[in-house]
C-alpha cells in the first residue's frame, strides 16, 4: 500500500508524471516497431500523441532551466576543472535546447510561419551534445569517487593494523562514508548507461551519414528509449532509498 502512495505521490509531481509519459512513450514505439499490423499502428498513434504532450509540458522549462543555471553559475565550488567545464558546456546547451524546440514546435502549428525541419535538427544536436557532456561528467564523477573510496579503504586497513585502534565510532563512520561512496559510484554508472541508451537515439535520428544514424528501426529506438526511462525511475527511488 505504501509503494501504492509513494507512486500516486510520484506521478502528481511534474517531473514524476513526465518520467511515466517518457516510459509509455517509449513503451508504444517498441511495441509499434516497424510492423504494419493495427496494433502496432494505434501503438504508434499513442507513441506519437505521448511524445507530442512532453513537447507541450517542456514550453513551460525554461525558468526552472534558468533558475538552475543561475545557481550553478560559473560552478566556482567544482574544484575539478573537467568537471566544471562539462557542467557549464551542458547547462549552456540545455538551455538553448528549449527555445530552439518550442520555436520548431510553433511553426510546425503555424504559429510561425518558417520551417521547422532545420530546428528540430538543431534540437536533435543539442540533445546529442548534452548527453554527450552527461557521460563525460559521469566517468569524471565515478574516477573522483573511486579515488576517494580508495583513500577511505587504505585508511581502514591501516587502522586496522594499528593495535591500538579500537574506536568503534570511527570504524562505524569510515564503513558509512564507504557505503556512500559505493552507492554514489553505481548512480553514476547507471546515468551513465542511462545517458549512452538516449545518445544512441539521439544519434540514430540524425541525418543518415552521421555514425549510425538511420540504422535502427522503431523497435530499437523504443528498446533504448524503455531502457533509459526503467533506469531514471530505478535511479529516482534508489536515490530516495
Amino acid at each position: 500500500m505504501s509503494l501504492l502512495v509513494d507512486f500516486v505521490k510520484f506521478i502528481e509531481t511534474y517531473r514524476g508524471r513526465d518520467k511515466i509519459i517518457r516510459l509509455c512513450s517509449y513503451a508504444a514505439m517498441f511495441i509499434g516497431g516497424d510492423s504494419n499490423s493495427p496494433i502496432s499502428e494505434k501503438a504508434r498513434v499513442i507513441g506519437r500523441e505521448l511524445s507530442a504532450c512532453r513537447v507541450i509540458l517542456r514550453l513551460f522549462d525554461d525558468l526552472p532551466m534558468l533558475a538552475y543555471n543561475l545557481q550553478y553559475g560559473l560552478g566556482r565550488k567544482e574544484k575539478n576543472p573537467c568537471l566544471r567545464v562539462c557542467e557549464l558546456g551542458s547547462n549552456l546547451v540545455n538551455q538553448l535546447y528549449y527555445p530552439v524546440e518550442h520555436i520548431a514546435w510553433c511553426a510546425d502549428k503555424q504559429i510561425l510561419n518558417i520551417k521547422s525541419g532545420s530546428l528540430w535538427l538543431a534540437g536533435l544536436i543539442l540533445w546529442a551534445i548534452s548527453l554527450t557532456l552527461q557521460a563525460f561528467k559521469c566517468l569524471l564523477t565515478i574516477a573522483k569517487l573511486k579515488k576517494s573510496a580508495s583513500r577511505l579503504k587504505k585508511q581502514r586497513y591501516l587502522d586496522t593494523q594499528d593495535q591500538y585502534y579500537e574506536n568503534s565510532e570511527q570504524r562505524e563512520e569510515l564503513r558509512m562514508q564507504l557505503h556512500s561512496l559505493q552507492s554514489d559510484i553505481f548512480s553514476q554508472y547507471l546515468l551513465l548507461v542511462q545517458s549512452m541508451a538516449d545518445l544512441l537515439n539521439a544519434i540514430n535520428w540524425l541525418p543518415k551519414g552521421f555514425l549510425w544514424a538511420g540504422r535502427f528501426g522503431a523497435a530499437k529506438s523504443g528498446l533504448f528509449g524503455l531502457t533509459s526511462s526503467l533506469i531514471m525511475l530505478f535511479r529516482h527511488w534508489y536515490t530516495r532509498s
